[in-house]
């Protein structure tokens, strides 16, 4: 299904930044550019800017948080030749891949009042301690369904028209590995709908059932999702868990940490899901130039070294970049009134991406400023991956 030579990104290198945002007090570094010759190009606004959101476990406060992510919509801070863009050049997204917290309704419905264009999908934790919808009532699972709205994108899409980007959503409640964690959430059941009173048009309805009794149904639900996508779009394919195929060792991308012989950990619906879209078994064929999701922390339960966070597919699979969001801890108490905050960049210009990075944003009641940035991936050459 995936080519067997993966590429993973090279260690990361640590950049720290000063308070200022001037280039010149920045270091750089472009030891681990990529060398890879990679053909896709993905359709976007003229430069962008992605922020990925990983596993939240209840690290989330809205007022620090929105500070951070006000400071990274700013900041625009490509990392081509060293190059800054202009703010009124940027469109931005973030998109947030589950595990808010144990079914924490007041977080997720604080993460949906963030007045910036985002995606969502729910994890296996946000479906802690519900194991079927209920039917009096509306239980944790259906509130933070209506929290987000037409922003939770799991088996949906979510367009993006001015990015020319359309999110793809994988199976909610993923655990992982080869079984449904929640099967009784997404096989189907008598009611249909419920009604959401919490979004623009309160007589609008979101289905609760799903439909999916096995894998092989569930990677159909994600391959039906893309039918309709507008054809100037790129894929963004966003999943709690990420896909078969990238590895079994204890540090691989969705390996195994928590046994010793590790194993691949990854959801196989999705893995033939992105298969069939890119052509393998079906008449009309997607380019997906990037997949997300978090899930797998990257702090192992066994071996010394981290999660290797990102894989650049190779052979068959060289238009797509695999990314783990899932920092976790994502917030770390640097001084009694600071703390840093972790989030992923995705930084875009003229339709290539340059650079991915894991960004830690310090926060104090006046300030917010870039403390740290772990470079994942850069890319000057000419054929660059695309969004």
């Amino acid at each position: 299904m995936f080519s067997s030579a993966l590429l993973h990104a090279p260690t990361p290198t640590v950049l720290i930044g000063s308070s200022s945002l001037s280039p010149s007090r920045r270091t750089f570094s472009a030891s681990n550019s990529s060398k890879l010759n990679c053909k896709n190009r993905l359709s976007m606004a003229s430069s962008v800017r992605i922020v990925i959101v990983g596993d939240v476990h209840d690290d989330w406060i809205l007022e620090e948080d929105s500070k951070a992510l006000e400071l990274l919509r700013v900041l625009i801070a490509l990392l081509d030749e060293y190059t800054l863009v202009s703010p009124v050049s940027q469109i931005w997204c973030c998109l947030q891949a589950g595990d808010f917290g144990n079914e924490n309704v007041k977080l997720v419905r604080s993460i949906a009042a963030l007045k910036i264009p985002k995606a969502a999908i729910l994890g296996n934790h946000d479906a802690w301690n519900t194991i079927t919808f209920s039917e009096k009532g509306k239980d944790a699972v259906q509130l933070q369904l209506e929290s987000l709205g037409e922003e939770h994108v799991g088996y949906k899409r979510l367009d993006f028209h001015s990015l020319k980007i359309s999110v793809i959503g994988g199976r909610p409640f993923s655990n992982g590995g080869q079984t449904f964690f929640r099967k009784q959430l997404l096989t189907k059941r008598k009611k249909k709908y419920i009604a959401i009173s919490r979004i623009s048009d309160p007589g609008k309805k979101l289905p609760i059932r799903y439909g999916v009794g096995n894998m092989k149904e569930s990677a159909k639900r994600i391959c039906e999702a893309a039918i309709g996508t507008p054809k100037d779009h790129s894929i963004i394919i966003l999943a709690h868990n990420g896909p078969t195929g990238l590895g079994s060792n204890m540090n691989d991308i969705c390996g195994r940490d928590w046994i010793r012989g590790g194993g691949d950990h990854g959801d196989p619906d999705l893995a033939v899901a992105i298969s069939q879209l890119k052509g393998s078994s079906s008449t009309t064929k997607y380019s997906i130039p990037l997949v997300v999701f978090g899930h797998m922390h990257k702090e192992l339960a066994f071996g010394n070294s981290p999660r290797k966070m990102i894989v650049i597919g190779d052979g068959d699979d060289n238009n797509t970049i695999y990314l783990n969001g899932a920092i976790v801890p994502r917030v770390k108490t640097q001084q009694p009134t600071t703390t840093l905050r972790a989030f992923t960049l995705i930084n875009s210009k003229q339709g290539k991406i340059q650079n991915i990075s894991e960004t830690w944003v310090s926060v104090t009641a006046n300030n917010a400023n870039i403390e740290e940035e772990h470079m994942l991936f850069t890319n000057n050459m000419p054929n660059a991956y695309s969004l």
